[in-house]
């Protein structure tokens, strides 16, 4: 099963798989989109990395896929210096070169749908390039590679309740406003209309050895770099980190 066109399906849920290890996510995250009854089928991107049991075992599942080109940044042996579990991260950002489809929600493979989220494939997103969640940035394992400036003051959470939304009287899906504290998005979901204007400025940032070599969490520190204040932000609600259990205990609630 191979989806080569957006006709059918103009609005699609996507997900990146350039490994057998990336096989159960990708699975249990299918799973977890038919159980909350979503309308919109899930996408698996794939590249020639992929080993051709693995592709047969998402086809079993029936679970539709796309063959996609991978995505490096022009830096050389300069690729070391960055954590070796992110090199295919770059990858990612081919969803926003897929003009075939209308609007894709890219949705990391560990992520688990604990509850419909249609919302997303419909809510209006005005002149920003994509929507995504703030990143945390409270390091709770104080980890040595992260940047200094990542911490529990600086992380917008810090300051953010389950009851803002109504307090405010703002729509349940948004969050707090992207350009607020470090202005760090995390890309483990990414709401997006592509769009060759959007695809050629994240190109030329590929480009920019200066730039790409430093950036710690390759995808993510590209789009919230080359986009700042151009991202919108949507609720925590839809990417949950299980570290919310500890450092922002008043977020984490799975009764509902």
């Amino acid at each position: 099963m191979t989806i080569v066109d957006g006709e059918n399906h103009p609005r699609v849920w996507a997900t990146l798989i350039t490994g057998a290890n990336y096989l159960p996510g990708v699975l249990t995250l299918n799973y977890s989109l038919v159980r909350a009854r979503s309308k919109y089928p899930l996408v698996a991107l794939y590249t020639d990395k992929l080993d051709r049991k693995s592709l047969e075992a998402l086809h079993k599942d029936k679970i539709a896929t796309l063959k996609i080109k991978a995505l490096e940044p022009c830096i050389g042996e300069l690729h070391l210096q960055i954590d070796s579990r992110f090199i295919d991260t770059w990858t990612k950002l081919y969803v926003f070169k897929l003009y075939q489809f209308k609007r894709i929600v890219h949705l990391d493979s560990d992520m688990l749908v604990l509850q419909n989220m249609d919302e997303l494939m419909e809510m209006e997103m005005g002149d920003f390039k994509f929507a995504s969640t703030h990143a945390c940035l409270c390091n709770p394992y104080r980890f040595k590679h992260y940047p200094p400036s990542w911490n529990k003051q600086a992380c917008v959470y810090t300051y953010h309740d389950k009851h803002m939304a109504s307090r405010f009287d703002i729509p349940k899906h948004m969050g707090p406003s992207s350009h607020l504290g470090l202005s760090k998005l995390n890309s483990g979901i990414l709401v997006v209309e592509p769009s060759v204007e959007t695809f050629d400025m994240i190109l030329d940032a590929l480009q920019d050895k200066e730039k790409t070599c430093n950036y710690k969490f390759p995808d993510q520190d590209l789009l919230a770099d080359v986009f700042y204040k151009k991202w919108l932000s949507i609720s925590y609600i839809y990417n949950c980190l299980k570290t919310f259990k500890n450092c922002h205990s008043s977020l984490w609630d799975l009764d509902f």
